[in-house]
């Protein structure tokens, strides 16, 4: 085989050419740009319009409207009949909700009256269906559910109750109290020989299952968690708690003295809606609560 001694700069530049990649000019790039940006604009422009226009109002595109009246009462119209529809949904949702132990107790009509002129404006199905359970529930046992409970609702969006069904999946009942606790962990009271050996400590790692501690502030502001960590009375050798999650029971007896327990609270208003949910498991929260708290309390 002959092999070559020179190439002509012919031969370089066609070489050169075939391995690098020429830029486009910068003006294609810049009319592409351009390109993505009009057709994002226009579809952000389409979803106003459409949630808009579902609602009765229209962009015309003039500074006033010709026939003002004729929108005023187009959206009215189509408003009053979404609110309606809305509380048609709701009405279903109860009625499919199967009915246990009814009340002697009437419901009171300014409880009732008040959840019909909050629950019109609730749209979306998932929101929807847990005002449905509401007034299922409120029928067969009347008090059930506070007015607070509902205002603290009408401010919840679909993404809100996704994270408060995350906290509920995290919590438990301890020895039958009420309110929902979200478990942080166990320290030990500070004492003479702290100073000698490292106190027994340690906290779960809730971000793990779900929620950061963002989404504990974000609760908190919800008014459906207390979102400063609360801590037990120190619990002597021996003394035991029982705790309930969703679908397990644990009971956790202390094996030194002084032990703290820490943990979230559900506020009363959180205790109530807590209840709607349905049961999710928690298997791998309750293994995580036995191999953490293992070493200084005995698990069952």
């Amino acid at each position: 085989m002959k092999i070559p001694t020179h190439t002509s700069a012919t031969q370089w530049a066609s070489a050169a050419n075939k391995e690098r990649k020429v830029p486009k000019p910068a003006s294609e790039d810049t009319s592409s740009a351009k390109r993505r940006s009009t057709q994002h604009s226009s579809s952000t422009q389409h979803r106003i319009t459409h949630w808009f226009s579902s609602i009765g109002i229209e962009h015309s595109g003039l500074e006033y409207s010709t026939q003002p009246s004729r929108q005023i009462a187009q959206y009215q119209r189509l408003r009053e009949q979404k609110r309606l529809a809305n509380l048609q949904q709701i009405m279903s949702v109860a009625l499919s909700v199967s009915s246990g132990e009814q009340s002697q107790e009437q419901v009171d009509p300014d409880w009732f009256h008040s959840f019909i002129s909050m629950a019109e404006n609730i749209y979306s199905p998932t929101m929807q269906e847990l005002w449905g359970k509401i007034l299922a529930v409120e029928v067969q046992r009347p008090g059930s559910f506070s007015m607070r409970s509902l205002e603290t609702l009408t401010k919840l969006t679909q993404r809100d109750a996704s994270l408060f069904s995350k906290a509920c999946q995290l919590a438990c009942r301890r020895n039958s109290d009420p309110a929902p606790i979200i478990i942080t962990g166990f320290h030990q009271q500070p004492g003479l020989l702290n100073s000698l050996f490292p106190a027994p400590a340690a906290q779960t790692q809730l971000a793990q299952f779900g929620l950061s501690y963002t989404d504990i502030l974000a609760l908190g502001s919800m008014k459906l968690l207390y979102a400063t960590e609360i801590e037990t009375g120190p619990l002597d050798k021996g003394t035991s708690m029982a705790l309930k999650f969703s679908t397990e029971s644990l009971t956790l007896e202390a094996r030194s003295k002084q032990l703290l327990m820490t943990y979230y609270k559900f506020t009363s208003v959180g205790s109530e809606l807590a209840r709607l949910l349905p049961k999710q498991k928690s298997d791998s929260f309750t293994a995580h609560i036995k191999s953490l708290f293992t070493p200084h309390f005995s698990v069952e």
